[in-house]
């Protein structure tokens, strides 16, 4: 089975990296499919690094057998300025860092993770090799509001949150997560809805009423349309 382990960041950095990550694939999955859940990564792999945007479906990565993958994983809306472009430019693509970095920055950094003997070295390296935080933005706290929520918000309270139109905040919620506030709502919603699924001890039924799905069957088309996959792929 390909093992999976991650760990949170910094103090420092907690309000825009959700955790560092490591997969190791094993012989028997050359790959793994990733579904939607609002976040943007830094990968290794294979000595290489890339950014992978937010996502508006699934999809299917592959790696050799017994491959290992380190990335960062950064929140909602909290990455666009790290990658250094609009996050509408890198929705739903994977780049090869250096096309964003320039190749000095994004190689030094690639030569320092390579020497890395742990997930916590990997961790340490990519904090020290990214700008300080800044103060957040009223549309970065609104995005983070929705992500407490689980995409539980109103679009006009949201942008009424930023003291901005509907369609002001429409456009500046795509410049920094990639995703329209709508889309980003859905995903959040289906992301904790799926995370749930281990631990529910009440029907799928009143999971889905839970997790704010109109019933069931909204809940497995919205599953499937986001996954590929039905909700009891997600039990185990």
């Amino acid at each position: 089975m390909p093992e999976y382990r991650e760990i949170a960041p910094s103090a420092a950095f907690a309000g825009a990296i959700e955790c560092f990550w490591t997969l190791h694939l094993d012989g028997h999955a050359p790959a793994h499919r990733v579904t939607p859940d609002g976040c943007a990564d830094i990968l290794l792999s294979a000595a290489k690094l890339t950014a992978v945007g937010a996502m508006t479906r699934y999809q299917d990565f592959a790696h050799e057998p017994g491959e290992r993958v380190t990335a960062i994983r950064f929140r909602p809306g909290a990455w666009a300025s790290y990658f250094g472009i609009p996050g509408s430019r890198v929705t739903d693509q994977v780049v090869p860092l250096e096309d964003l970095w320039g190749s000095a920055r994004a190689r030094l950094l690639q030569d320092r993770l390579s020497s890395a003997h742990s997930l916590e070295d990997c961790a340490m390296i990519l904090e020290t090799s990214l700008p300080a935080p800044r103060q957040t933005t009223p549309v970065e706290r609104a995005i983070r509001w929705m992500e407490q929520r689980h995409g539980a918000v109103s679009m006009d309270r949201l942008a009424d949150r930023c003291g901005l139109s509907p369609r002001q905040f429409r456009r500046l919620c795509l410049e920094q997560s990639g995703l329209s506030p709508k889309f980003l709502a859905r995903v959040l919603r289906f992301r904790y809805a799926v995370s749930r699924i281990p631990y529910a001890k009440s029907s799928a039924a009143n999971l889905a009423l839970d997790c704010g799905y109109y019933d069931q069957a909204h809940f497995i088309n919205e599953c499937r349309a986001l996954s590929g996959r039905t909700p009891a792929a997600f039990e185990e």
